[in-house]
C-alpha cells in the first residue's frame, strides 16, 4: 500500500476501537483510542512507529479483558498499531508539508509590510520611480 491509504485505514481501526471500548464500559481507553487518531496524523517517521508499538501493547493487554467489545476494540488497536509499526516511515504527515508554497504577490508583500509598521517603498522595494529623484 503507498500514499495515505494506510494512515486513514490505521485511524478509522482506532476510530472503530473507541467505539469498542466505550460500549464495553472502557471510557479511559476509548478516549485514549480518540486521542490516538490526532496522534497517528500529527506525528511522522520514527515517533509514529514507536506509538504504533505502543498502542500494540495496549490492544493486547485490553483484550484480556473479558467483555466481547473490549476484545474486539483490542484486536483493532493492536492492527492498527501493528500497521503503523510496520508502514509508519512511509505513511504521509498531514499539515503544513502537503500545501504547496504561496507565490509571490508584490501587493500582498506591500500590504503586509505595512502592518507590520515597515515601510515598503525603503531598500528599493518601491513599486515604482521615486518622486524625490
Amino acid at each position: 500500500m503507498t500514499g495515505s491509504r494506510p494512515l486513514w485505514i490505521a485511524a478509522l481501526l482506532l476510530v472503530g476501537s473507541a467505539g469498542a471500548f466505550w460500549g464495553a464500559g472502557s471510557v479511559p481507553v476509548a478516549l485514549l483510542s480518540l486521542a490516538a487518531v490526532a496522534a497517528v496524523v500529527a506525528l511522522s517517521g520514527v515517533v509514529r512507529r514507536v506509538l504504533g508499538a505502543l498502542l500494540v501493547v495496549v490492544g493486547v493487554v485490553a483484550a484480556f479483558s473479558g467483555h466481547w467489545l473490549a476484545i474486539a476494540g483490542g484486536v483493532l488497536v493492536a492492527g492498527s498499531g501493528a500497521l503503523m509499526a510496520v508502514l509508519g516511515g512511509r505513511m504521509p504527515k498531514i499539515g503544513m508539508g502537503g500545501q504547496k508554497a504561496r507565490a509571490s504577490d508584490p501587493d500582498a508583500d506591500m500590504w503586509r509590510a505595512l502592518e507590520r509598521g515597515d515601510d515598503p517603498t525603503e531598500d528599493g522595494k518601491a513599486a515604482g520611480p521615486s518622486s524625490n529623484e
